[in-house]
């Protein structure tokens, strides 16, 4: 008689909606569940799917130079995964766009003259804005740029913080990672 008079008033349908929208939250914390226990010099920030060194990015087709662009930041991608274990891998723009907490790089050229080391991107989960400009020439500045994008951050004119970099630069044991461990602490 109680269980009948509580469906009745509606209690029901509240439950129903709180249960629901638990499960949501349960469901769309997959990727993006941050707070990482591996390593605490990683980003706060830092996407769970990321801890296996893969890295989803993007390119802004609509730039100026879209061919630059693609270019710049392949030989960039190819300096960071000979030198880590990070992989990045292409996506397209449009279905990344629509993914529900899918966490991505966003590479996007300006013809603007600025710095290449610009701390740009403002949400954790989403679209990471990395904008390349005319000054960021080498792979290892669209490297700089990217690391950002990443998650690393430093002061001006101050190197990025050993420990940080390299919890990011390996999140995993790759193939020749003694090799690459070995050339990041004698650069260091």
């Amino acid at each position: 008689m109680i269980c009948l008079q509580w469906f009745r008033k509606g209690n029901w349908m509240i439950n129903l909606f709180m249960l629901l929208c638990n499960f949501n939250v349960i469901i769309s914390e997959d990727c993006n569940s941050f707070g990482n226990a591996t390593d605490k010099n990683l980003p706060l920030d830092w996407p769970s799917c990321w801890t296996n060194g893969t890295v989803p990015f993007v390119f802004d087709f609509y730039s100026l130079s879209p061919r630059r662009l693609v270019s710049l930041i392949h030989q960039g991608h190819n300096y960071l995964e000979e030198h880590s274990c990070l992989v990045f891998e292409e996506h397209n723009p449009v279905t990344s766009a629509r993914k529900r907490n899918f966490t991505y790089l966003y590479y996007i050229y300006s013809g603007v003259l600025e710095s290449c080391c610009l701390q740009f991107y403002t949400k954790p989960v989403g679209r990471r804005v990395i904008l390349i400009t005319p000054l960021c020439t080498l792979p290892s500045d669209i490297a700089h740029a990217t690391l950002h994008a990443l998650g690393l951050m430093h002061w001006r004119k101050e190197p990025f913080s050993k420990y940080k970099a390299k919890a990011i630069l390996f999140p995993y044991e790759c193939k020749g990672y003694d090799q690459k461990i070995k050339e990041f602490e004698e650069k260091f």
